[in-house]
């Protein structure tokens, strides 16, 4: 596929952009850049006289991106028109000017206008200059409007404003910029400034100590910017900031940015990264059936039903930082559901009552193998993430199983087949499977999802497994049977069954069983997951049994990756999604709140009736 896009009535081959700053000293490095496969290229700021910059190092790699403190060295403006070769220049070209004062701006515009270039860029948000130059004029709505309108007064070339992430109210200075006659806006500059300081020698590694940050990093804070701005003006926006592959100039169009820039990405990829990148955008058009990237600038403020997009080259293919928690979405590949027959449980659902549960199977592609007991947290586009434990794994399939009641389940339970939905994990502790020969489990309700995970790999691995599980009816728990048929080792599991209206197994709640069980089966270990009290009476008996175990419980939790705090255990300090979900028998036993009372979304105590 092709594309033919065209910016301020200028044609280019595609959407990326060489940002200011990286390689735009010289003409031929502009031109390699561009034989390269940028689409536009951008030159160095060019201010009204010559500047040399701050002392070395001008540039660091802090390992998250790069800073800066190059100082807007160039030649001047004389010299600049001076050497430029009109001959030479058969490719979009973006010409970026500085002043030092308002009116440097104008007079700039007004020498460059016999050169052959296609836009000019205002750059008024450097952030490594304020020593020199003070505050940047972007801070201003009334400076930017006023340099904006003097340079379109006699400029004849479309004017771009390039703004700062660092201001307080960029949509305002966006509109000061629409309103005073921009054809564009570029965001953003760099971040900042900022510092490091080498820990060898405790001095700050910059020569001018404070810089412009870049990289990675940023990218959020461009696709912030870009999403805001875009809802408020009607010019074409730049988007540059932390862009490194076909993700991040993916959400930057998706924001509303018409052009992409790069510029951090060439120190790190080299000057391949725009053919890649621009690669990725034909193919992500292609596989999904866009015609053009038009289709797709702005397409996060469209009203729309949420799909699922295939990614090529997506973030998911590099290697994750150690302690890194990958996110991932998926397309709901199957809708498993006991409503429906046992020879044709994938087709499709209607909407089922309260306390019914359906699993989702998605096809899994570079997700760690994740260990029974371990949970991902599910996340719904445009509504909700909440912690769901793995029902079912197989190395190609992951299945979670959803009980419907809560405003989110019931989201879960209208998706359909090939509805995306976001998978961050696997997350947690599992249970320990390696010391014991055989192994009761009991589950309380949807409880017994992650305990089917934990007997089939028990099973695989030659171990005796019974589980015990009961619902108040046979409703709530027939979803069991139908899941254990899609488990092949499922024929090698005792199952019994408890119902509190004695619909289906035996009459009552499962601890009114479990002494009988246990002298049946005399089991090596034990392991739980269901409701607080249930596990709590379990774990009891089990004790006093003396047989050991583990159990699964569960917390409110929000980030899922220990830093919100939301699941800790009161009594230890410990998190349920990091030191948990499953803890041992001893250390529950010991647990003074366990039982008694859990967090509610705000953190106040909720107690158990």
């Amino acid at each position: 596929m092709t594309d033919h896009p065209s910016f301020l009535g200028v044609k280019i081959k595609n959407r990326s952009v060489l940002a200011s700053g990286i390689l735009g000293v010289t003409f031929s490095s502009l031109k390699k850049v561009y034989d390269e496969g940028a689409g536009i290229v951008t030159t160095k700021s060019i201010g009204p006289e010559k500047r040399k910059g701050h002392s070395a190092p001008v540039v660091y790699d802090w390992g998250d991106g790069l800073i800066n403190a190059v100082g807007l060295s160039n030649p001047g403006i004389e010299e600049f028109i001076a050497r430029y070769d009109n001959g030479s220049i058969d490719y979009p070209v973006i010409i970026s000017i500085f002043g030092k004062a308002a009116g440097d701006f104008p007079d700039i515009a007004q020498k460059l206008k016999p050169l052959n270039f296609s836009f000019i860029e205002l750059n008024i948000s450097c952030p490594n200059v304020q020593d020199e130059f003070g505050t940047p004029f972007s801070f201003s709505v009334e400076l930017t409007g006023a340099i904006t309108r003097s340079v379109k007064d006699v400029a004849d070339r479309p004017v771009i404003v390039k703004l700062s992430p660092n201001i307080p109210h960029i949509v305002k200075i966006a509109r000061a910029a629409e309103d005073a006659g921009a054809d564009a806006i570029c965001i953003m500059n760099t971040v900042g400034p900022g510092m490091a300081i080498n820990t060898n020698t405790a001095v700050p590694v910059l020569g001018n100590r404070k810089g412009g940050i870049s990289g990675n990093a940023v990218l959020p804070l461009t696709v912030k910017n870009i999403y805001d701005v875009f809802m408020e003006v009607s010019i074409p926006i730049i988007g540059t900031g932390g862009i490194s592959d076909t993700d991040g100039a993916l959400q930057v169009l998706m924001a509303g940015a018409s052009l992409f820039g790069i510029g951090s990405a060439v120190y790190k990829k080299g000057l391949g990264v725009f053919k890649e990148i621009e690669n990725g955008v034909l193919q992500f058009l292609n596989i999904n059936h866009f015609e053009s990237t038009d289709e797709i600038i702005g397409l996060a403020h469209k009203s729309r039903k949420v799909t699922y997009f295939k990614v090529p080259c997506h973030k998911r293919n590099q290697k994750p930082e150690r302690g890194e928690k990958k996110f991932h979405v998926f397309p709901i590949k199957d809708i498993m559901h006991p409503i429906r027959d046992v020879e044709h449980p994938m087709q499709d659902v209607v909407q089922s009552a309260e306390g019914s549960v359906r699993t989702l199977l998605f096809d899994i592609e570079d997700l760690d193998k994740p260990e029974p007991g371990q949970f991902f947290m599910l996340w719904v586009p445009g509504s909700d993430q909440k912690p769901y434990s793995v029902s079912y794994y197989d190395g190609n399939e992951i299945g979670f199983s959803i009980m419907s009641g809560g405003k989110f389940s019931s989201t879960l339970f209208k998706l359909d087949r090939g509805d995306p939905v976001g998978l961050l994990g696997p997350l947690g502790m599992g249970f320990d499977l390696k010391n014991y020969q055989s192994y009761l489990l009991a589950g309380g309700g949807v409880g017994t999802a992650p305990l089917l995970f934990a007997a089939a790999e028990l099973v695989r691995s030659g171990k005796a497994v019974n589980i015990i599980t009961g619902g108040k009816t046979w409703s709530s728990l027939h979803w069991i049977d139908h899941l254990l048929k899609k488990i092949k080792a499922g024929s090698n599991i005792g199952l019994f069954y408890c119902t509190e209206d004695g619909s289906h197994g035996e009459k009552g709640m499962i601890t009114e069983h479990l002494q009988g069980i246990i002298d049946r089966l005399d089991p090596g270990c034990a392991l739980l997951c269901g409701p607080e009290i249930f596990i709590k009476k379990s774990v009891s008996i089990f004790k006093k049994n003396s047989i050991p175990g583990q159990a699964s419980i569960e917390r409110m939790m929000k980030c899922g990756i220990g830093i919100c705090g939301s699941c800790c255990v009161d009594d230890t300090g410990d998190r349920v999604c990091v030191e948990g979900p499953v803890f041992k028998f001893d250390y529950i036993d010991k647990l003074n709140e366990f039982g008694k009372y859990k967090r509610d979304e705000s953190g106040s105590f909720k107690r158990f009736d």
